[in-house]
């Protein structure tokens, strides 16, 4: 016998089932929902500063955990992970600030990008290397700030050796057999030598200090020595004692008359001499050694220093005399 369902409990059955069916969906997708809430649930460590912040965050990537942390970001800022990169995991993100600093050396001013750090320190990472004797402005402990300054300054030190020649002093000394007013060489002088040392400081390529450090003699200076002579009295080839003030060698030379007076105004006669005033003043008497007496009574254009021009009353005799040394005598 065939069995009979009612319809009413067919359908009865049928809005039961869809209604089970329902609830299961719901149930399911709540449990998607609270899953994928807690699984992109990332706690986020943000260092930076110095200082950790840390923010959660479902999904979305390194830029959003610092947006949400309210940290800025300089222009050349170093972050790592990058920006772009997202979390599947709790994570660290770490933030290096880089500041601007201009550094100065060796003659050029360069624009970088440094961490922040002692002056000391950044030159390092820079590979900027001091010598001994450099300065630094600021000082190598000092901690830079954005848009800092720091000048390098280079103190480089040379050595300058020179020859310097040391003068020598003139010695004088009297010789008793020599006439008064003449001299003679007795020794030659000669200069000494000196090494000189000289420390030159320069700074930046700038000479700045130079001084002495050190005189060392290579050899001393020879004085020279002069002897003077101090007779008064002289025998002449008469035998007759003559006393005079002064004695010269002289150059001289001889002429005779020219139909003018002497500079004196008189006319011209033998032992009428020209000589340079300036040398034996005019109206001296004299003793010429192969002349004779004579006295300073003309001038001459070409009677200059240590010259005497002898007058003879013939042209004959004048030309005999020619030009000789003589040795001339300003008596007293």
């Amino acid at each position: 016998m065939q069995a009979y369902t009612s319809p009413k409990r067919y359908f009865g059955f049928l809005g039961g089932s869809r209604l089970i069916i329902w609830c299961l969906g719901v149930v399911v997708a709540a449990i998607i929902i609270l899953t994928g809430f807690f699984y992109n649930r990332h706690e986020i460590r943000i260092r930076a500063d110095g200082k950790e912040v840390n923010v959660i965050i479902r999904g979305g990537t390194v830029a959003d955990a610092i947006k949400k942390a309210k940290i800025d970001l300089g222009e050349k800022d170093i972050v790592e992970p990058s920006l772009k990169t997202g979390f599947t995991e709790d994570s660290q993100v770490n933030i290096t600030r880089m500041i601007r600093v201009n550094l100065t050396a060796d003659g050029n001013t360069v624009e970088h990008w440094v961490t922040i750090d002692t002056v000391g320190q950044t030159l390092k990472k820079l590979n900027i290397a001091l010598n001994p004797g450099d300065q630094i402005v600021p000082a190598a402990e000092k901690r830079i700030g954005n848009g800092s300054t720091i000048e390098v300054i280079r103190f480089k030190e040379s050595y300058l050796y020179q020859s310097i020649d040391i003068p020598f002093r003139v010695e004088r000394q009297d010789d008793n057999s020599l006439e008064r007013g003449l001299s003679r060489i007795v020794r030659q002088g000669q200069e000494g030598l000196n090494q000189r040392t000289v420390k030159i400081t320069l700074r930046n390529g700038k000479e700045i200090k130079r001084e002495i450090i050190g005189d060392k003699i290579i050899h001393k200076p020879v004085n020279k020595i002069i002897a003077y002579g101090t007779v008064r009295v002289k025998t002449v080839s008469r035998g007759e004692p003559i006393k005079f003030t002064n004695a010269f060698n002289m150059n001289s030379s001889a002429y005779s008359h020219t139909g003018h007076n002497t500079a004196s105004g008189i006319y011209p006669y033998r032992g009428a001499v020209a000589v340079d005033p300036r040398v034996i003043p005019l109206g001296s008497k004299l003793y010429i050694e192969g002349y004779g007496y004579a006295k300073a009574l003309d001038i001459g254009s070409a009677i200059k220093g240590n010259r005497v021009d002898l007058f003879f009353e013939t042209e004959r005799e004048a030309l005999r005399w020619g030009r000789r040394s003589v040795k001339v005598y300003v008596l007293q």
